[in-house]
């Protein structure tokens, strides 16, 4: 993905400051059968350490932290930890490092790397090697995926020239399961190597409604919006606001594809 690969690590602790807050209210959460699957294949105990990259404001993060275990969170956003921090306060066993998987002072060894919607922002070669010195023996990455969601069939067309309307390419290409999953299993190409076993791929399809105001959010979430000028956001996302209340009504009917890849440490 060139958005990500051409960005330095600044680059990338500030990309998201913009749409901090604009990810927590548009951001879907994981499914929780996706939660499950993970965390029983990947053997999650109460005791378990685990090293979570790209945690963002900790939107899988809590979901597992409710199923126990240590957590260390890397996350380079400086806005996103403190979100994080909030959000995760219940968690006691939770703790946040303000940095880049590569640069992070990590107290090795992890029984898990968790990467939600994260893994294509480490760096391909150092990332993927850190990953594996900082894994236990046989321990797990799981990376989990969820793709933006889509307007269904019949709200396609409408949500599409609200974009129009307001000057701004709808950014989410349609795609079908299968072609979603396919990219989604593309992108653990770094992992697929003879230092690790693959142990699960799985997704789900699932419905989901929103309000105007939050599939507006979502897309302000996003890197095509967050690219944007500062003023042409604000610009861009009153209008389509406007464009699709007035088109739509309430409420966007949508569906979205979620997908847990789940690898294990090879014995050496």
């Amino acid at each position: 993905m060139p958005v990500y690969d051409e960005k330095t690590d600044d680059e990338k602790a500030r990309w998201y400051s913009s749409g901090a807050r604009f990810y927590v209210e548009g951001r879907s959460r994981y499914p929780a059968a996706l939660i499950a699957a993970a965390a029983a294949v990947a053997g999650w105990r109460p005791d378990s350490r685990i090293l979570e990259i790209g945690s963002g404001p900790g939107t899988a993060t809590q979901d597992f932290a409710a199923l126990g275990g240590r957590f260390t969170c890397v996350e380079p956003n400086a806005d996103f930890v403190a979100l994080a921090r909030e959000i995760l306060a219940p968690f006691p066993d939770v703790s946040f490092q303000t940095s880049t998987l590569e640069q992070a002072d990590l107290p090795v060894p992890f029984d898990i790397v968790l990467a939600a919607s994260s893994f294509h922002w480490i760096d391909q070669q150092r990332g993927v090697r850190r990953i594996g010195e900082v894994l236990a023996p046989a321990g797990f990455a799981v990376l989990l995926w969820n793709k933006e969601p889509q307007p269904v069939a019949g709200q396609a067309e409408a949500v599409e020239e609200a974009f129009r309307r307001s000057g701004y390419k709808q950014p989410i290409a349609r795609q079908s399961r299968d072609d979603v999953a396919a990219v989604f299993r593309g992108l653990a190409g770094p992992l697929q190597t003879e230092a690790f076993e693959e142990r699960l791929f799985c997704h789900v399809e699932l419905g989901e409604d929103y309000g105007i105001e939050r599939f507006v959010a979502l897309h302000r979430s996003l890197s095509p919006f967050l690219a944007l000028a500062p003023e042409r956001q604000e610009r861009v996302a009153e209008a389509l606001t406007g464009n699709l209340h007035a088109l739509l009504g309430p409420v966007i009917l949508t569906t979205r594809i979620s997908a847990a890849h789940i690898f294990q440490k090879a014995e050496r």
